[in-house]
């Protein structure tokens, strides 16, 4: 294995980047944060990963007790690489740094890869809270469990388990109402989008989400405005 960057900085910041500053780290978490991943999984979704390195980078977050390997139960019957307690514990952190990076976000570029499980975990910044359901969410091919508590969102990928709520549609169709503006009830209407359950719930996930999340700056002046953080120039 080769040697970890090594700041030798007596300072949080420093330690945290001895830990997860390496090249790929947290976009592993990122993708783990979705739930228990494969091996295979995350070198699919990790195009420009090579397998050498990604076995690096899963040797050396093992040690540094970030992720943990274990048998996933039948059918499934292969290893999986799931997150730690502490490994969980990044997930304000990439949070933030998305919020921070969206910015840069204005258009994707020919050679970008699109994940619409990476589209999903932003909405738990756009969550206003207070709603608790377990929803179900189809997009394409692909299962998602959104659950939701009134102060936290948790996305995982897989079936739900005893969804209030079904939703399913299109990747097009589902993007188009969660991150385009398009009105959910008209794409209903046009069979685009099938939903199944509890209608007090459907009325609830409609109104979950606000249209634009609070960019960096504008968390940055709530802190300061609470006395958190210095105001900004």
């Amino acid at each position: 294995m080769a040697k970890r960057r090594n700041y030798k900085q007596f300072c949080g910041l420093a330690r945290a980047l001895d830990h997860v500053g390496e090249r790929w780290t947290l976009l592993v978490v990122r993708n783990l944060l979705l739930g228990p991943k494969r091996y295979s999984d995350l070198l699919e979704e990790l195009p420009g990963l090579t397998t050498n390195l990604l076995a690096e980078r899963l040797r050396e977050m093992e040690h540094a007790g970030l992720v943990h390997k274990r048998k996933a139960p039948a059918p499934v019957r292969a290893t999986v690489y799931e997150l730690t307690p502490m490994g969980r514990a990044l997930e304000p952190t990439v949070m933030e740094l998305a919020r921070w990076g969206a910015r840069f976000m204005d258009r994707p570029r020919k050679t970008d890869t699109f994940n619409v499980g990476w589209a999903l975990l932003s909405l738990k910044r756009r969550y206003r809270g207070g709603l608790a359901a377990i929803v179900s969410l189809r997009v394409g091919e692909r299962e998602f469990e959104l659950a939701f508590t009134p102060s936290y969102l948790a996305v995982t990928e897989g079936r739900a388990a005893r969804p209030d709520l079904g939703v399913a549609g299109s990747e097009q169709s589902v993007l188009a109402w969660l991150f385009r503006g398009a009105d959910p009830s008209a794409l209903r209407e046009r069979g685009e989008l099938r939903v199944t359950g509890s209608e007090t719930a459907w009325e609830g996930l409609r109104a979950a989400f606000v249209a634009q999340e609070p960019d960096a700056e504008d968390i940055a002046g709530r802190l300061a405005s609470r006395g958190v953080l210095e105001p900004l120039a």
